[in-house]
């Protein structure tokens, strides 16, 4: 298997009958609305593609999920006559899949699981995450008697127990943060750096677990971080945030034995090759960098919002969820330069609300952003989830507690907003036993996280008591029951006591008792 990497998650995968493409993100528009960009820049590197596929005979595609670092129109559309088939995960949500059939793929799901031979003995097996909002997928590929998994930005860390005992000789997967908080959550400049800071330990532990569990050769860093030229500076140079760049990854693995590799755009991996890791850009690099692309958030331009559209957009929303029971949800506030909507959820209910009405509240998620901001919302053409991504606007919780059904709200598409209700709210109810290595207490809890449906049955647990899954680091104190704090969830812990502990329980109150 030869290894040729184009930036971002873009691997070609070489073998000698097959090959495989992952996510081509090569674009000079960037995503999200102009907001995001790769770094390092590979847009030089389409013509080397076209080449390295021109070469090969049999490429078969491989999309992880929609979004648009990953999921990339203009590069799918460059590279279509040189892809003999397209392979995307079976998600409930056809969209990733309708969008490729239009511009021209032969198209073929793939279910969790499934072994998708492209020879007799080379295949592509995908692990799919599909709850809630998170729709992704990691790509397990078995070329020439090698095997390279390719988890992205998919959050499978806690179903790594399905490599144990496969010889795993590639491994790559997003080392930096992908999400608007804390960036842009109204906190204080200190919150958002300790909240980051905890992120980022977090990820790296992950990662490190991972690396530990699957015992690549080599591991290379891929899926970010992601430059915003366009967008506060300090994002782009990775200063106190969750947008990390290689050199704090490589320090942090530098014990383990497996070998991390940091390719550049454009760069075949060559074995026993010492590789640098790359640093952000300097400023002055950044500067160069934003005169020289075009932002597409800062080239839409309105006379006016369409309020009476925005509505519409909502009320499409509400109607989908409407007769499903779920917990009481925050009023969701979209608030602009001349005015505001007040959502509820729960009632299915619209208002308007002038800039100052929500003051009196005391449970509420607020949105500021900018009359574009919410005419691309208005807008049918355009994904929320793509909208939240380009970072512009301004977010305030009170009190600041994370609602899973209000981020499914804001993320979901009209056509799979219930789905996504659907799927959380039947997360399965199997209980387990965890053990508390630390104190030797057991607990029996919910099996499965309320928030995404992970796997808790070995997950670790803190020296404070804390179960912490391992797919979004969510904390659950044993100690109180299980309750998740900063998101008021919970895994319903219930201490067991032993036969053996109750009667030492009953014998020390006899004798104090004597």
């Amino acid at each position: 298997m030869k290894i040729k990497f184009f930036g971002h998650n873009c691997f070609f995968l070489q073998g000698k009958t097959q090959s495989i493409l992952i996510d081509p993100w090569l674009t000079d528009k960037g995503a999200f609305f102009g907001s995001w960009y790769q770094w390092p820049l590979n847009h030089h590197c389409k013509s080397d593609l076209i080449s390295a596929l021109k070469k090969q005979k049999n490429v078969f595609l491989y999309i992880s999920h929609e979004h648009q670092d990953h999921f990339d129109e203009e590069t799918l559309e460059l590279i279509l006559p040189y892809i003999n088939k397209c392979l995307v995960p079976n998600y409930y949500d056809k969209y990733l899949k309708n969008e490729l059939k239009k511009i021209g793929y032969n198209v073929e799901e793939l279910n969790d699981l499934q072994k998708y031979f492209i020879s007799e003995n080379n295949f592509i097996e995908t692990m799919i995450v599909d709850t809630g909002v998170n729709h992704d997928s990691t790509a397990i590929v078995n070329l020439d008697n090698k095997m390279f998994v390719n988890q992205n930005d998919c959050k499978i860390f806690d179903r790594l127990h399905y490599f144990v005992n496969k010889k795993i000789d590639y491994y790559s997967v997003q080392f930096s943060g992908a999400t608007g908080h804390p960036v842009c959550f109204n906190l204080s400049k200190k919150e958002k750096e300790l909240i980051s800071k905890k992120k980022v330990l977090t990820k790296l532990a992950s990662i490190r677990n991972a690396i530990k569990i699957l015992k690549p050769e080599y591991y290379f860093p891929s899926a970010g971080p992601a430059i915003f030229p366009f967008l506060d500076k300090d994002l782009s140079l990775g200063k106190n945030n969750i947008f990390i760049h290689q050199p704090e990854l490589v320090k942090f693995l530098e014990k383990l034995n497996t070998k991390v590799v940091c390719l550049r755009p454009g760069e075949e991996f060559i074995k026993n090759k010492i590789t640098t890791p790359i640093s952000p850009p300097s400023p002055v690099q950044l500067q160069d960098i934003k005169k020289n692309l075009n932002c597409i958030f800062n080239q839409v331009k309105i006379q006016k919002l369409d309020v009476e559209s925005l509505r519409n957009q909502v009320l499409l929303r509400l109607k989908q969820i409407e007769n499903l029971k779920f917990d009481k949800c925050p009023i969701l506030i979209f608030n602009w330069e001349t005015g505001g909507m007040e959502i509820n959820l729960n009632e299915g209910t619209i208002k308007d609300l002038s800039n100052m009405n929500y003051k009196h509240k005391k449970n509420y998620t607020i949105i500021n952003a900018s009359e574009i901001y919410f005419s691309l919302m208005a807008n049918p053409r355009y994904r929320w989830q793509d909208i939240y991504l380009s970072l512009r606007a301004f977010i305030h919780r009170k009190p600041d507690v994370f609602n899973t059904f209000i981020n499914i709200f804001i993320f979901s598409d009209v056509s799979n907003i219930r789905a996504s209700f659907d799927t959380t709210l039947n997360i399965n109810d199997e209980r387990v036993v965890v053990v508390n290595s630390y104190n030797g207490k057991n607990y029996e809890i919910s099996r499965y996280c309320p928030h995404n449906g992970a796997d808790l049955k070995h997950a670790k647990i803190d020296s404070e008591g804390n179960l912490i899954c391992p797919r979004h680091s969510w904390s659950f104190d044993l100690n109180a029951g299980g309750i998740c704090k900063s998101a008021k969830a919970t895994i319903d812990a219930e201490e067991i006591v032993s036969t053996t502990t109750l009667c030492d329980m009953l014998s020390a109150r006899l004798l104090k008792v004597k």
